[in-house]
């Protein structure tokens, strides 16, 4: 049996338990394992965002996110991690439909997928009323057994704790998200190297888009308290339909909204590292998890490439565990 599937079986056992001796905890987000690699190399997992499956081709760019989808599979990542925007509209089944069609390859390949809420997924639901569109959502991920709860945590590799919030839902101290949030990463174990915060609206990202709800209030944090945990912090935001990193106060921050959603300029000021020539970055972004490092590369696609290999890798970056 292949090491994926293996992976698989012993995650799918457990999914929707609690790490506490196999025991869902009571009142608590549920918290996910994707175990380590059982051969030599590093584990591989995939993110992105904005990815917008719908069969309305005018919101989005159906070519180039079912490319990415493809490339994705042909990883076989330990994990896929979704920063929201899934799909367009999140009162209507149907856009939850494109995407089962779509990545019934990673269904076949039972890929665990982990998906944050964005705004798009609230679409077409009264704000005083958004169960509709959250019932599509839990709906479409039965494995994670997610309702009735609205942000959660996965430990992958052993050594990643990624935590997967919920930028519609209130981040400001004292709100119930943001007390999990802390509890989190003050109690993360000894042997976590690396925190990865995952949320729909990025904390850091290029000023000319204003901030959308709390996001900030994550990097408000970190500006505090980075300096004194024992893992290193990365948090991939999406919303921005292009690609943007940066590193503040011991931090990376990534923007990894180029799933398919329609694309969306990038100016690369204000201290951008990537420094990408391109306009349109169709893309995601595969993490090597390996020992003390975390190594994550761009992975692009050029949707208007005609003839030649449309893949190319135009930023890399890596981060060391303190120890």
């Amino acid at each position: 049996m292949s090491g994926s599937r293996s992976k698989w079986l012993w995650l799918a056992l457990g999914l929707s338990l609690a790490c506490s001796g196999g025991v869902p905890a009571a009142d608590e987000p549920p918290h996910f394992e994707v175990p380590a690699a059982t051969g030599a190399g590093p584990l591989i997992f995939l993110g992105y965002g904005d990815t917008r499956f719908t069969h309305r081709e005018e919101v989005a760019n159906g070519p180039a996110r079912r490319a990415l989808v493809e490339k994705m599979a042909r990883e076989n990542p330990a994990a896929i991690l979704i920063g929201g925007d899934l799909v367009y509209q999140g009162d209507t089944p149907d856009d939850y439909e494109v995407f089962k069609n779509e990545t019934a390859e990673w269904a076949r390949e039972k890929i665990p997928v982990f998906p944050a809420l964005g705004n798009h997924e609230f679409k077409g639901c009264d704000a005083h009323d958004v169960t509709p569109c959250l019932e599509n959502w839990w709906s479409t991920f039965p494995a994670l057994s997610l309702r009735p709860y609205r942000w959660y945590s996965v430990t992958i590799g052993g050594t990643l704790l990624a935590l997967i919030l919920d930028s519609d839902s209130a981040l400001k101290a004292g709100s119930p998200q943001r007390i999990w949030f802390e509890q989190q990463v003050t109690g993360a174990g000894a042997g976590i190297k690396f925190i990865m915060v995952v949320l729909h609206y990025p904390p850091v990202r290029d000023p000319i888009y204003p901030s959308a709800k709390d996001e900030r209030e994550i990097a408000r944090y970190f500006a505090r308290h980075a300096a004194t945990l024992h893992a290193r912090v990365v948090v991939v935001g999406s919303h921005v339909h292009n690609y943007e990193r940066y590193y503040r106060d011991g931090v990376i921050y990534l923007v990894s909204g180029g799933g398919g959603a329609k694309p969306v300029p990038a100016f690369r000021m204000f201290g951008e590292l990537s420094r990408l020539h391109t306009s349109v970055n169709f893309h995601y972004i595969r993490f090597a998890l390996d020992g003390d490092w975390l190594r994550g590369t761009m992975v692009r696609v050029d949707a208007a490439q005609g003839a030649g290999d449309p893949w190319s890798e135009p930023d890399r970056f890596e981060v060391k565990a303190k120890n």
